[in-house]
Parts: C-alpha cells; sequence; structure tokens
C-alpha cells in the first residue's frame, strides 16, 4: 500500500492543500500547531470516517459550512479514489457524502458501506468493520498523545486493547459467552427440575385415575341397562296413549261433524226464511203489473231520432252564420283602416308617385260600395242567427219531452221483464223451499244419531288422562336416567382427557428428565472442561505474544535509550517493566525522552508482530510516526536514522519539528501558518 495523493479542503487549519506523496521516506516539518498532524488526520478521516465519540466539528474550518478530502492510494495493484465530505447543519456536522473510485468504477454509498469496502480492501478482519479504527492505530498511525495512553493505562484495561488489537479478543469473549451460557443452562436446569418434581406424583395420579375410568365405564354400562328398561316402559305407555288418542280424535270428529250439522240446520233455515220472503216480494209485483205499449214506444222513439238529425242541422247553420259574420267583421275592419291610410297617404308606395285627390275619391267611393254591402250582409246574417237560435231552443225543450216519455216507456218495459222473470223465479223458488225443507229433516235426524255416537267415547278420555299422567311420570323417569348416563358418560370422556393430558405431561417430563440429565453432563463438561481449554489456549497464544513482544519491544528500546544501564521487558499483562541494573523503576520516574523510548519501541513492537500474526493485512509497507522523539536528548534523535533502516518501510511518514531529522529522510515537507491557514511547502531531498 502506499498513499499518493491526498487534496484538502476546509480541514481545521487548511483552506485547500493538495500534496502527492513520494516513496520511501518523508518528514513532515514544522512549528507546532502549524498543521502537521491534520494532514494525517485528514488521511484517517478518508480512509474510516469519523470515529465513534469524534465530532465534525473536531475537523471542519471554523466559520465554514463544508469540507472536502479525497485521497489517492496505490494498494496491491489497484488505484484507490476515497472521497468525503462534511457539512454543517442546525444538528451539528455530519458526513455528507462518501465514495470509492476503484480502477476508474466509482461506487457512492453510505459511510458504513464505504468502511467496509476499505476494510475489506485493506485486508483488515471482518470484525474491525463495526469497531473503530484502532488496527490502523496500532500498525499504521498512532497521534502522540495515544503512543503513551495504552502504556498508562490499568492493566486490564491495557490488556483488553490489545486482545483486541491481536484479535484474540474473541477468547474472553467465548469464555463471557461461556459464563451467559452456562448462567442460561443453570437456570434452565432448575426449571427442569422444577417442571419434573412432581413427575412420581403424576404416576400415581394416572394409575388412580385409570382405576377411576374403569368403574366409571361399568357404572355406565349398569345405567345404560336401566335408561333402556325406562325407555320400554314408556314406548308401551305412549302406545296405549296413541290408541286412546285414536278413539278421542274420532269423538271429536264426531263433535266437529254435529257443529257442521248444526251450522248447516241454522243456514238452511236462514235460506229457507230468505226465499220465503222473496215469494212473498215477487207475488206482490206479478199483482201490480203495468202493461207495456210496443207500438207507442215506436212512435216516440222514431220522433227523437227525428228531431236530433233536425237539431244537428240547426246547429250547424248555426255555426255557418257565426262565422260568416266574423269574417264580414274582419272584412269592414279592414276596409275601415285601408280608408284612412288612404286619407293619409301622399306617395304610392309601389310607384312613388304623388296621389292626386281625383283618385283618392275614385278608391273611397269604390271602398263605400262594398262597406255598405258588407254591413248589410251582416245584418242579414244577425236576424238569420237569431231565427235559428230561437229554433233550436224550441226544437231542444220537444226533444227533452219527448225523452222523458221513451224512458218511462222503458222502465214500463224493464218493469214487465222483470215481472215475467219473475213469475219463472217463484216456481224455482217453490222447488227450492220444498228441498231445503226436506235438507233440515235430515240434518235433524243425523244430529241425534251423532249425539249417540259422542256418548259413546266419551269413557275413553278418562283412560287417556289417566295414563297421559303415567306417560309424563315415565318420561321424566327416563329422561332422568338419561341425564345420568349422560354425565357419566361426559365424566368418563372428561377423565380420558385428562389421562391423556396426564399422559402427555408425563412423556414431557420424562423427556425433560432426559433433556435435564444431558443438560447437566453438557454443564458439567462446560464448567470443568471447556472454560480450562479456553484459558488454556489463551494463555499460550498470550504467552507466545508476549514473549515475541518482550524481544521486540527490548530490541526497540535498546536501540532509543542512551544509558546502557536500562533494560525492559513485559509482565503478563503487558505492561513495561524498567529494568535498571535488576532493580524495576516505575515508569513515572523516568525522564521525558526515556518515556518517549518506552512509548516508541512499544508502538513499533506492536507493529510488527501484528503484521507478523495477521499476513493479510496490506498496511504492513507504510508506517506514520507523530512526533516519535518528543523529550528526546540529540543522542537519542541521531538514533532515529538507524530506527529508519531497520524499519525499511515502503513508506515511511514522520512528523516532527526536529529539524535534525531532515537529514535522516528521502523527502522533506514543510508546513507553516500564514494568519489563521496553514500551507504546505514540498522540498524533496
Amino acid at each position: 500500500m502506499r498513499f499518493k495523493k491526498i487534496k484538502i479542503k476546509n480541514i481545521r487549519s487548511y483552506k485547500e492543500q493538495e500534496l502527492e506523496f513520494p516513496e520511501g521516506s518523508l518528514l513532515l516539518s514544522g512549528d507546532i500547531g502549524s498543521g502537521k498532524t491534520t494532514i494525517l488526520l485528514a488521511i484517517e478521516y478518508a480512509l474510516f470516517g469519523l470515529q465513534p465519540g469524534q465530532k465534525g466539528t473536531s475537523l471542519l474550518r471554523n466559520r465554514e459550512n463544508v469540507a472536502e478530502v479525497v485521497l489517492e492510494i496505490d494498494l496491491a495493484g489497484k488505484s484507490l479514489i476515497i472521497e468525503r465530505k462534511l457539512k454543517r447543519s442546525p444538528k451539528g456536522v455530519s458526513n455528507e457524502y462518501s465514495s470509492i473510485t476503484i480502477n476508474g468504477e466509482k461506487f457512492e454509498s453510505s459511510v458504513t458501506e464505504i468502511k467496509s469496502k476499505i476494510v475489506e480492501l485493506l485486508g483488515y478482519p471482518e470484525e474491525f468493520i463495526k469497531k473503530n479504527n484502532i488496527l490502523f492505530r496500532y500498525t499504521v498511525f498512532s497521534p502522540q498523545e495515544q503512543m503513551k495512553q495504552i502504556i498508562l493505562e490499568d492493566a486490564e484495561a491495557r490488556l483488553n486493547i490489545l486482545r483486541h488489537i491481536f484479535g484474540i479478543d474473541k477468547y474472553k469473549q467465548i469464555k463471557n459467552n461461556l459464563s451467559t451460557l452456562l448462567t442460561n443452562l443453570k437456570s434452565e436446569s432448575k426449571l427442569m427440575q422444577g417442571e419434573i418434581k412432581t413427575l412420581e406424583e403424576d404416576l400415581q395420579s394416572l394409575e388412580l385415575r385409570k382405576e377411576k375410568l374403569s368403574v366409571l365405564a361399568a357404572n355406565i354400562t349398569i345405567q345404560e341397562e336401566a335408561f333402556r328398561e325406562k325407555k320400554a316402559i314408556r314406548e308401551s305407555l305412549e302406545s296405549e296413549l296413541k290408541s286412546l288418542e285414536v278413539k278421542i280424535e274420532e269423538k271429536k270428529n264426531f263433535a266437529n261433524e254435529l257443529e257442521k250439522a248444526k251450522i248447516f240446520v241454522s243456514t238452511k233455515r236462514d235460506s229457507l226464511n230468505t226465499v220465503k220472503k222473496e215469494k212473498e216480494y215477487l207475488q206482490s209485483i206479478v199483482k201490480d203489473s203495468q202493461i207495456f205499449n210496443e207500438v207507442e214506444y215506436a212512435k216516440v222513439s222514431e220522433e227523437v231520432k227525428g228531431l236530433k238529425v233536425k237539431l244537428e242541422s240547426l246547429n250547424s247553420l248555426y255555426i255557418s252564420l257565426d262565422s260568416k259574420i266574423n269574417y264580414l267583421q274582419q272584412e269592414k275592419k279592414e276596409s275601415l283602416s285601408k280608408k284612412e291610410k288612404l286619407l293619409k297617404i301622399d306617395l304610392c308606395p309601389i310607384c312613388f308617385q304623388v296621389v292626386s285627390e281625383n283618385h283618392k275619391h275614385a278608391i273611397l267611393n269604390e271602398s263605400k260600395g262594398k262597406l255598405d254591402f258588407v254591413e248589410k250582409e251582416i245584418g242579414q246574417s244577425e236576424s238569420q242567427k237569431i231565427e235559428v237560435r230561437a229554433q233550436i231552443e224550441s226544437q231542444r225543450s220537444l226533444l227533452v219531452k219527448l225523452e222523458d216519455q221513451k224512458v218511462g216507456m222503458e222502465t214500463a218495459k224493464s218493469r214487465q221483464d222483470f215481472i215475467v222473470a219473475s213469475s219463472h223465479k217463484l216456481s224455482e223458488l217453490e222447488k227450492s223451499q220444498l228441498s231445503l225443507e226436506k235438507d233440515i229433516s235430515f240434518l235433524i235426524k243425523h244430529m241425534e244419531s251423532l249425539k249417540e255416537d259422542i256418548l259413546k267415547f266419551t269413557t275413553f278420555e278418562n283412560h287417556y288422562r289417566i295414563r297421559f299422567v303415567e306417560v309424563e311420570k315415565a318420561l321424566l323417569e327416563e329422561k332422568n336416567k338419561e341425564i345420568v348416563v349422560a354425565e357419566l358418560k361426559k365424566e368418563l370422556q372428561l377423565s380420558g382427557q385428562e389421562i391423556s393430558l396426564l399422559q402427555g405431561n408425563i412423556q414431557k417430563k420424562e423427556e425433560t428428565k432426559k433433556k435435564l440429565y444431558q443438560m447437566n453432563e453438557l454443564i458439567d463438561w462446560l464448567s470443568t472442561q471447556f472454560l480450562k481449554l479456553i484459558d488454556f489456549t489463551e494463555r499460550n497464544v498470550l504467552l507466545k505474544l508476549r514473549n515475541e513482544f518482550s524481544s521486540l519491544l527490548r530490541k526497540w528500546f535498546l536501540m532509543l535509550v542512551a544509558e546502557n544501564s536500562l533494560d525492559i521487558r513485559i509482565d503478563e499483562n503487558f505492561t513495561p517493566i524498567i529494568l535498571q541494573r535488576e532493580t524495576e523503576m516505575d515508569y513515572e520516574f523516568l525522564s521525558g525522552g526515556e518515556r518517549t523510548a518506552v512509548a516508541l519501541a512499544y508502538r513499533l513492537a506492536l507493529n510488527q508482530i501484528i503484521n507478523s500474526i495477521m499476513s493479510k493485512i496490506k498496511t504492513r509497507g507504510i508506517i506514520i510516526l507523530d512526533e516519535p522523539t518528543d523529550g528526546f536528548s540529540e543522542e537519542q534523535i541521531s538514533k532515529i536514522r538507524d530506527i529508519l533502516e531497520e524499519l525499511n518501510a515502503k513508506q515511511l511518514i514522520i512528523v516532527s519539528h526536529e529539524q535534525k531529522i531532515e537529514s535522516f529522510v528521502d523527502n522533506v515537507f514543510k508546513t507553516t501558518k500564514e494568519g489563521d491557514v496553514s500551507i504546505v511547502k514540498t522540498n524533496n531531498l
């Protein structure tokens, strides 16, 4: 892996800056606060985005609303361009945009997805996707203050960090998970013990319930036989009751027939009275009959017909005269109107010539003759109309009299026809009267016979009432037995269900008992064997790492310290132990340069051991050191040259304000500040 170029905009003290990173070693030189570390932070932001707990305000330049970092990298034969942007909003500063371009193909996605892609490309384990960039911090770039932080941590915190870095925190996680699993298993075991606690009681209860079931089945057989006996008694009584019901039904039929006969007698008598009254009425009509004159009726009818024809003719004439008068009146009105217009006209409306007075008088004389004729015709027509009107009134009066006479004759004819019909009906009524009297006599005899039959069947009703009570009693006894049988069967069913349920519970508890045995064996194995195996494995891994780490730490430390009497080792918690002639020294009592030497040696040892155990990571060829010589003496600074040669990194970036280091590196970038804006000047050596 090699950093090629970085473009930064509005990142901390930088407004706009573009840098191309050369191969070999590079010194970022400049005064404290000139912006050296900012470039490293920009690289880290481009790779991993904002870290958990990191605020965007720590990167975005004051009074600016947007910031941008574009980082170009060569990685295992691939060309990468990573672009990230920050944006200020009322809620704060956050990532606005992330993308990665691989060999010219651009991918735009979320911060998390871009980070996942970069972690994959760097060859970092997948578990580091959701974690902060701690692996990068201890293999590539450690900020100045972080180099010493791991040494100052308490033993447990330091060991947890290293477990995390080495990728062996899984052992602790396994133990934590195992502890949780054992707790859950033991809790489940207790629950299972509680579940099977009543197993023996359930088995005893099952036997008792089976015995009860046998007793119930025998009792049901006895009660079903008693039910069948009660049912037979009830059916026998019901059969006898039905026979009695037939007799009673016959009595009812006789009674109904008697009632019908009474109704028929009453109806026949009413009909007989009606016939008698109608006979008397018709006899009186026949006595009071009038003679109808057919010839006279024909004469009057002919006269009525002639008058109607004459009236129709007079009405037509009257309408014709009325229409004629209306026409003549209109003609008179038009002649008068034309006369008035002629008197007023001076020019002819057709030829537009002047109309002379002589011409006017000639036309007026002609109009006057015509008008006199029309008025004469109107007078004659009015007189004729009055005469016709009088004739119409006269003929109408005569027609009314004749029509009244005709109606009277028609009434007399109808009465005569009615009398003739009545005479015929009287004969029929006589026959009806004789028939009705005969029917009434027969019905009275039939009624007497029915009364005798009804009397014979009266005794069956007493027997029916007695049997009905006996049937009701027998039915009640039968129902009671049926209820007893049903209740016993329901109890049998419930008992069967309880037994099935109990058997199911017993089966589950026996299965639980087997599982409990297996679980207790598992708990015992996990507690006694597996946990020891994990502890043993972790101790061996840590021991191997600690031995290798201790060797590397001592190597780098001895290269950095000027005091030959000092030595270093680490304890089981990877705490550095400084020795001066076999006497342990507290880290706090070391000089500033010695503490920096311990921190740098620790950092370099971590870098080497991580790169050795994680063979697939692709950042092994690059190292970034942030102020690695803080507090160093001139002699110690001189030893940095040996350190750099020993590291033999493909790309080494050092951040330092020590000018002496310029002679140790291939390239120097100097940072300066103009006002509040940082600027980088390159000086390739």
